[in-house]
């Protein structure tokens, strides 16, 4: 799964450690990073969430979710427009 890096900081309030480090955490403790790739000045992580991780994990939301808790960051709360 195709994931942004500038989407996962829209997610979260703190700012997230650089591609690199963040790519090492991931990997380290809750996924495979099977590939990153460079698009203009966006970090692209593609990342290989596992079947029993799809219901909370196949969404920028649910690896956000995922990366704040690893990080001990805050997670921004959706503003749902009526």
């Amino acid at each position: 799964m195709k994931i942004s890096y500038n989407w996962l900081q829209n997610h979260i309030e703190e700012k997230l450690p650089s591609p690199e480090s963040l790519r090492e955490t991931i990997i380290f403790h809750a996924f495979e990073v099977e590939d990153v790739e460079e698009k203009g000045a966006d970090t692209i992580f593609d990342i290989k969430v596992l079947p029993d991780r799809a219901h909370d994990c196949l969404s920028h939301t649910g690896v956000a979710k995922e990366v704040s808790g690893l990080l001990g960051l805050t997670l921004k709360n959706p503003s749902l427009s009526e």
